[in-house]
């Protein structure tokens, strides 16, 4: 059945627009937009002010907040896949903006840091994304935005709760493929 046939028929079923509904309440969706959203204007403006590619102010913002970081805590901490990010690593490393090396107390360990030329992008990034911040907060009052602040992070803390799982489930699958 073509696609627009089976729309058409979901919308005329009885239950169709209550389960559109339903989606235009979900959570997940709105947070999702508001985030790629967010996402795509960080990217131009880093594009604009560092020539940073999509993606890699990311990684200099997590390293300017704790570093150094082996790929693993880097890629936990903002949350996309090693394999991604060990491309965007060495594209920052290519740049010289960003170093790897080994661990003092463990040379099997690799950990990745600013140089001071990253150090220097990553205060540009701070400056510009405070100024975005109090833009996008500007109708919230400070306690509103504290208390806002303190649902993000426990939607975050559920949200990594979710994911966990479904790698857990997922792993499963990949087993018996």
């Amino acid at each position: 059945m073509p696609k627009r046939a089976a729309n058409e028929n979901y919308a005329a079923s009885p239950d169709g627009p209550a389960r559109a509904r339903a989606a235009d309440k979900l959570v997940s969706a709105r947070i999702l937009v508001l985030a790629n959203v967010l996402r795509r204007g960080a990217g131009l403006r880093y594009r604009r002010l560092l020539q940073l590619p999509q993606g890699e102010w990311g990684v200099i913002t997590e390293l300017g907040r704790h570093q150094p970081r082996t790929l693993n805590e880097l890629a936990t901490g903002i949350g996309v896949d090693k394999t991604q990010l060990s491309r965007t690593v060495s594209s920052l490393i290519g740049r010289g903006l960003v170093q790897r090396k080994t661990n003092p107390r463990d040379n099997r360990e690799v950990q990745i840091s600013l140089t001071a030329t990253g150090a220097q992008s990553y205060a540009v990034i701070v400056e510009a994304g405070a100024a975005a911040n109090e833009t996008l907060l500007a109708d919230l009052s400070a306690a509103d935005r504290k208390q806002f602040v303190a649902v993000i992070e426990r939607l975050t803390d559920r949200a990594h709760t979710l994911l966990r799982a479904e790698q857990d489930l997922s792993a499963g699958e990949d087993e018996s493929e």
